[in-house]
């Protein structure tokens, strides 16, 4: 799966960056797309082109529960389909069981969906320690010296966007790209891009837990 598409419908755009974020801190290549609305998502469904993974929360703008589920499930791609809610209902659970669907609920730590959503994109895939095992306390770290350029920096960065990409996309120069990755590296006190990304992830991820 070199390039494997997800489709994330979570009306919330937090909760759905974050998740973006956490699945191309560690699979670059994954290319993921939103839907904020049911509509836009069957949309997307219903192009001829597969879906490695499909997310939805069950609660969105013009579709509730169940409803959701269904729709969602009969426009269902060959790839794994997973159900991130806030809900606790036992039907619901009963519905996503009996049409092969994973549940997943919000209330579970951030490390915990993570590696439930990268196991249904590669069963075989070793997930790196640290931020699967971060302990559950706030992680703020040296985030909140960072400027505003260095924090656009470094959310770059947790896409694993280079130099290059990074200085076309905030339209700065490669120069004052790599002084700023330094001084992020500084502030957080770590020693290269791809623990400054895992640090990002979970207050990312935090935070939108925390909503």
């Amino acid at each position: 799966m070199p390039h494997p598409r997800i489709l994330i419908i979570e009306d919330h755009p937090l909760m759905a960056d974050a998740i973006a974020v956490s699945v191309q801190s560690f699979l670059p290549q994954a290319q993921c797309v939103m839907a904020h609305r049911l509509q836009t998502a069957l949309e997307f469904l219903s192009s001829p082109m597969p879906w490695a993974l499909v997310l939805v929360d069950l609660n969105l703008p013009d579709s509730q529960g169940l409803q959701t589920l269904y729709a969602v499930c009969e426009l269902r791609s060959q790839g794994a389909l997973m159900v991130l809610t806030a809900l606790k209902d036992p039907e619901v659970q009963e519905a996503c069981t009996a049409n092969g669907v994973v549940f997943l609920n919000k209330a579970l730590p951030s490390r915990a969906v993570l590696a439930a959503l990268l196991n249904a994109l590669h069963k075989d895939l070793s997930f790196p320690a640290e931020p699967l095992l971060a302990q559950e306390a706030p992680v703020s770290h040296g985030l909140p010296s960072l400027s505003t350029q260095q924090r656009l920096v470094l959310a770059q960065l947790s896409k694993g966007w280079t130099s290059r990409r990074i200085a076309h996309q905030l339209q700065l120069s490669e120069a004052t790209v790599r002084s700023h990755t330094r001084e992020v590296l500084r502030k957080l006190g770590v020693e290269n891009r791809t623990q400054a990304s895992q640090l990002y992830l979970q207050w990312l991820l935090q935070k939108a837990s925390d909503v």
